[in-house]
């Protein structure tokens, strides 16, 4: 039998002819390298009729960057009717939140919030009105949309609602376009949404361009593509699920690399005509991420796809020359397809990454004309070149040892493989190096995920047998999907279980639980009729065509941003404000507090719309006693709150009924809590009202309780407080009720449970005199400078940010070897272990992180002072939720404010109160004064 793999990439496509027998491993029998050309199609075809020739094979495996090239030119996409289950809840951040004004416009065909949704334990948030979204799709229908993307909140772990709307639109338009936002990826409403309207777009594109492909093969020869995952998808699925094909090449090469290499365990080095990419793989399968995955544009999505890094290096990168001081750039600009027209080695008058090879005698035969170059361009070129291979390989390794490295791709003719490497047991390049990506396509298996929060029993309990009989159905369930999606049965293997509690849940078994499994493709399930098969020729109709330019990222300068200020001196908040404070508030959430990201696509949202504005004043505007102030926020669970979004007025009335209740107006609003998702929720809720925000908190950070709030510290009132779920129903705790702050918690967080893990809340008024010695002052002020050196230092932005907050980095370039998580009173609680130079620290956590040790109980830091993980390419903060064995960290560790480090706070903030007692440690508090943008900026 045999099977043709084929990648399309930007600069060429590679097809490769593989016979496969029972009992043999695959052998490679031709390969064809041609140019990409402009309709994929004929430069594909050509190359396929190479390696063919009159040979019947079984199946053709393609890898394709055709549909994300669509999105990049914004060409042949539908108009998308989007229709969001959700009842009242998730109002305040829309569909495409945040997308490029361009794309938004060419996608957005209707957007509709309608009811519907589920909470995180299934129960109905509203039930369908049918009648209601029947309306929607005929709405949709009369203005010639048919393309129509279904989102529900927590559809992928319940997704009856979504498919009785698949059933309504068939009813009302039978070929109408569908897709499924369960069908696409798991927890996290926004991103699964973002890939849901994606794919949608891409449907009639899709169709029309496997239908081509599919009239220009043998009729009787089945074709798929491959999968950002490095599994395939049929014909049919291809239409359905476009979105899925995205970033398949890099995985496919290293699929290729791992069996041509006969490696189960290394790093990937694909170097093509523009850019390196570096993968790893593990057990033969490259290492998947989901996090902060952005496809297009900064749009965030959470599909899987392979975990890599892509750097400007490829056989058609310019080298730039200085011949007066001898000195070398390397790219980042390339030649592309144009190698053949502008390289030395062909005529032309670049130097680029090919001709350093023929130079350096690492290859011959490339081109018609020789190269000779000075000796000083060939040296600095092959040492940059080692450099980066060296950095890139310790930046994708997740533990000390040595490890081999698998050089695929025609550039990779840049790496000497006589060189030795720091940490390399060996260097490898393969027979059919050039194909690699052909050869992973045709390797790729079929594969099936599933994701949902479910009750797991403690392994404490009867010997774990319960939870083990829980998890046992999981995985029958992803084996018979995986059979379904068209795997042999017995080929069949789980691939990934991953197991995270759930913050803030008082039942302390609840999980989220995501699951993968793949197989080894099933040909029978696919073959047509034997009797219909015949050899068929090719219809290849070629065009000459280059490759059609790719729209260029779009790009916001968020340097060198100032505050302004109106005559007043009140604080005017704009977009780039927005994402200083965003970031600023991560970094203070000390890796709990929820994630930032989705309260800042709301405020971006708000200031988009231009209904409100958002002002902001230092806490000394308000000093009379008869000023009434109030702090707001979410609790919950941030995994849920990743998925039910908030509707917009949680908070809002909960401070409204406050008022009510007091008879009394409001006239200043803070965050409660600076640290995560909270931080921005004091300018969100002011700008609703149409009064001012205040530049402090009420925790300086992110803590767990409410009991670690500063006026509660303090002993003022913990009532009048209030809270209000998505449906707009409010529960106001009076002195009649409640009189510690601790009763407060407790009530609140059992009524949190009940409402779905997801509730605004106003505590108690204070006055503009109890206000300035009872919050934490300048609080928005210190998250904004946090991210004005994070985006105004894009090389040492980690030691930026720590200047900035008068902290220092604690470690630098660790690697997280170890992660446990465990729930204890509602309460997710454990500790990551991160190996930095020959030693280990361990930061323990409980929602935030408490205190960091090395390992032979050395405390460095604790609590109050805050301690952040971030990545340490980025600079970006991790979650404790998140955080994963083999990540790149460092940590930071940042002065509390002064009023958390008295002997009264302590007793709320400090370690004991986390359960913690180190007889040799004494918390030893750093008092820095925090400046405000007033004292910086306000002249």
């Amino acid at each position: 039998m045999h099977v043709v793999g084929v990648d399309v990439g930007g600069t060429n496509t590679d097809a490769v002819l593989l016979r496969i027998e029972s009992n043999q491993l695959p052998k490679v029998v031709a390969t064809a390298k041609r140019v990409t050309s402009a309709d994929i199609f004929s430069g594909m075809l050509h190359a396929l009729h190479q390696v063919i020739n009159d040979t019947e094979v079984a199946a053709i495996m393609i890898g394709t960057t055709h549909f994300i090239n669509a999105l990049l030119q914004r060409r042949g996409l539908a108009k998308v009717c989007t229709i969001r289950l959700c009842g009242p809840a998730t109002h305040a951040i829309p569909p495409m939140a945040n997308w490029p004004q361009d794309l938004k416009e060419t996608v957005d065909g209707l957007t509709a919030f309608v009811s519907g949704g589920y909470f995180f334990d299934g129960s109905e948030i509203s039930p369908l009105n049918e009648e209601e979204i029947r309306l929607i799709i005929r709405r949709a229908l009369a203005l010639d949309i048919c393309t129509f993307c279904v989102s529900g909140v927590f559809s992928p772990c319940r997704m009856d609602q979504e498919k009785r709307v698949e059933e309504i639109i068939r009813e009302e338009s039978p070929t109408a376009y569908i897709t499924l936002s369960h069908e696409i990826a798991g927890l996290g409403l926004s991103e699964r949404e973002n890939a849901s309207i994606l794919n949608a777009c891409l449907r009639p594109l899709a169709k029309q361009t496997i239908e081509a492909l599919q009239g220009s093969l043998p009729p009787n020869v089945p074709c798929f593509l491959t999968r950002n995952a490095g599994t395939l998808l049929s014909s049919e699925d291809s239409i359905r699920w476009p979105v899925f094909t995205f970033v398949s090449g890099p995985t496919n090469s290293m699929l290729g690399a791992a069996y041509l290499s006969g490696i189960k365990n290394g790093i990937v080095i694909d170097i093509g005509g523009t850019s390196m990419d570096i993968g790893v793989i593990v057990n033969g399968r490259p290492r998947q991420t989901h996090a902060n995955v952005r496809l297009i544009d900064d749009i965030r999505v959470n599909i899987a796809v392979p975990d890599t890094v892509s750097l400007p290096l490829g056989g058609g990168t310019v080298i730039h020359v200085n011949e007066k001081d001898e000195s070398v750039q390397v790219g980042p600009d390339s030649v592309g397809y144009r190698l053949d027209q502008e390289a030395l080695a062909f005529g032309g008058q670049t130097i680029t990454g090919t001709d350093i090879a023929l130079a350096a005698r690492l290859v011959t035969e490339i081109g018609h004309c020789s190269v000779q170059l000075s000796t000083f361009i060939v040296e600095q070129v092959l040492d940059y070149v080692k450099q980066l291979v060296i950095r890139s390989i310790e930046r994708m390794k997740t533990n000390p040892e040595p490890i081999p490295v698998i050089l695929c791709g025609g550039g990779s003719i840049l790496i000497d493989i006589n060189q030795s490497f720091p940490g390399v047991t060996q260097l490898i390049r393969t027979d059919h190096y050039a194909v690699c990506n052909a050869v992973g396509a045709a390797l790729c298996s079929v594969s099936a995920s599933f994701d949902a929060i479910i009750d797991l029993p403690p392994s404490s309990a009867d010997g774990g047998k319960q939870r083990k009989h829980v998890l046992d159905q999981l995985i029958l369930k992803v084996h018979e999907k995986c059979e379904q999606n068209g795997a042999q049965s017995n080929t069949i293997q789980l691939i990934d279980l991953e197991q995270i509690p759930l913050a803030y849940h008082p039942g302390e078994h609840t999980h989220r639980v995501q699951l993968t499994a793949i197989g080894q493709l099933d040909l029978n399930k696919f073959k047509r009729n034997e009797q219909e098969k015949r050899i068929q020729k090719f219809n290849t109709k070629i065009k000459n065509e280059l490759p059609t330019a790719i729209k260029p990222l779009s790009h916001i300068d968020l340097t060198k941003k100032q505050p302004v200020f109106d005559e007043n001196g009140i604080w005017c908040i704009d977009a780039i404000d927005i994402e200083y404070i965003a970031y600023g508030t991560a970094i203070l959430g000390c890796g709990g507090g929820g994630e930032s990201y989705h309260c800042k696509l709301w405020c971006l949202e708000v200031l988009r719309e231009g209904k409100y504005q958002m002002r902001v004043v230092p806490p000394s505007y308000f000093y009379s006693s008869s000023d009434l102030i109030i702090d707001v926020c979410f609790m919950g669970a941030p995994t849920v709150s990743h998925e039910l979004l908030p509707n917009g007025r949680e908070c809002l009335e909960a401070v409204n009924i406050i008022e009510k209740y007091l008879s009394k107006k409001i006239v200043g609003i803070y965050s409660a809590e600076i640290g995560g998702a909270n931080g921005l929720m004091g300018l969100l809720v002011a700008a609703s009202k149409q009064i001012l925000c205040i530049d402090g908190d009420a925790m300086g950070r992110a803590f767990p309780c409410l009991t670690q709030f500063l006026p509660f510290i303090h002993g003022l009132p913990v009532t009048p407080s209030c809270l209000c779920d998505v449906r707009g129903e409010t529960v106001i705790c009076t002195d009649d009720i409640i009189s510690t702050s601790q009763e407060l918690e407790d009530v609140f967080r059992k009524e949190c449970t009940k409402r779905g893990l997801c509730v605004g809340m106003a505590s108690p008024p204070i006055t503009g005199e109890q206000l300035q010695k009872n919050i934490l002052h300048h609080s928005l002020s210190r998250a904004w400078f946090l991210g004005e050196a994070k985006f105004n230092h894009r090389i040492d932005a980690i030691q930026a940010v720590a200047r900035a907050g008068h902290g220092r980095v604690l470690i630098s370039n660790g690697k997280v070897i170890n992660i446990e998580r465990h729930t204890t009173g509602g309460f997710v609680r454990g500790h990551v272990s991160i190996e930095t130079a020959g030693r280990t620290l361990i930061i323990d956590f409980q929602n935030e992180n408490l205190v960091a040790r090395f390992d032979n109980g050395e405390i460095l830091a604790s609590v109050p002072d805050l301690i952040t993980l971030v990545e340490e390419d980025s600079a970006e903060p991790i979650a404790t939720e998140i955080v994963k064995y083999g990540y790149r960290v460092s940590v930071l560790v940042l002065p509390a404010p002064e009023p958390l480090t008295t002997p009264q706070a302590l007793q709320y903030v400090g370690l004991q109160a986390f359960g913690y007692d180190f007889p040799n440690y004494t918390y030893t508090p750093s008092h820095v004064s925090i400046k405000s943008v007033w004292d910086v900026f306000y002249k």
